[in-house]
């Protein structure tokens, strides 16, 4: 089955998930008390403060859990990293790049929600790391403040909700003198306009790990294959998770996209220094 079909369809058991998650956690949320949950992720292990119900049956369903997108980032060598996270959620995967980075990495995340901020934070101290940083703010292509949704997933919202503060990448990379090696974009459809605001930090070719979701970015003025403007080929290979559940592989240059895959672009000068499989040539 190509990638476009691939897509489409799991793109379509995607969203009944969510809708079933949904459902799941309205009956759930009964109930619920918060709770700290000993878990493990690719057998990495960490302490992590479950506060809702979705949270719950995002990331404490199992104890312990395979990641195939953290299996690329692992294959990647961050020791010593520094990695700008845009979009931290509750700091799952900020838990997990600050114990592969290690204390000589640094990872800088972004999160706009104030409630999953406080989560996060607490995620930090839980386990002590002491190499994060968690910025409350969202990243966008220029600064100012806009609105997202309430709901934990903090989607950007044109109808209002909480009004939040934005920050550049470019911006906050100048302003502070720390500059990534990897930018990693979860963001509900606004991933473009995180790139349109990250053109000086894009010059110096950081790997860029990026969840594109081509059913939401129309509603910001993109299309998925935008991306082909934002990051120069000609600089990177690329490789593609077409949907959860499967590991990435090989990207052939621009291609249609569907879904909600996840992009992965590694700068050629870093070629030899990953243990991913090797991509297929790229056209320019």
């Amino acid at each position: 089955m190509p990638i476009s079909s691939r897509s489409k369809y799991f793109d379509k058991q995607w969203w009944k998930a969510a809708l079933y998650s949904r459902w799941k956690d309205a009956v759930t949320s009964f109930g619920f008390q918060p709770y700290e949950a000993k878990l493990a992720v690719n057998d990495i292990s960490f302490i992590f403060a479950v506060t809702t119900p979705l949270a719950k049956n995002w990331y404490a369903q199992r104890e312990n859990d395979h990641s195939h997108e953290l299996d690329a980032l692992m294959a990647l060598g961050l020791k010593g990293a520094t990695v700008f996270e845009c979009g931290a959620h509750h700091g799952r995967d900020c838990t997990l790049l600050a114990k592969i980075v290690g204390p000589e990495g640094r990872i800088i995340s972004f999160e706009p929600h104030p409630d999953n901020i406080r989560v996060l934070r607490r995620n930090v101290e839980l386990n002590r790391l002491q190499n994060v940083i968690a910025v409350n703010a969202a990243v966008g292509s220029k600064p100012g403040s806009l609105s997202i949704k309430s709901r934990s997933n903090a989607k950007v919202s044109h109808n209002g909700g909480i009004e939040v503060p934005v920050v550049t990448l470019d911006e906050w990379a100048e302003a502070n003198g720390i500059w990534p090696d990897l930018i990693k974009i979860d963001v509900e459809g606004y991933e473009f306009e995180v790139l349109r605001g990250a053109r000086k930090v894009l010059e110096r070719t950081p790997t860029v790990f990026a969840e594109v979701h081509c059913n939401i970015v129309g509603e910001f003025g993109a299309t998925p294959e935008e991306i082909w403007k934002l990051i120069d080929l000609s600089k990177y290979e690329a490789w593609i998770q077409p949907h959860d559940g499967v590991a990435v592989e090989p990207l052939a240059g621009r291609t249609q996209l569907n879904g909600r895959p996840h992009l992965l672009f590694v700068p050629r000068h870093r070629a030899s220094a990953h243990r991913l499989t090797p991509p297929v040539p790229a056209s320019p």
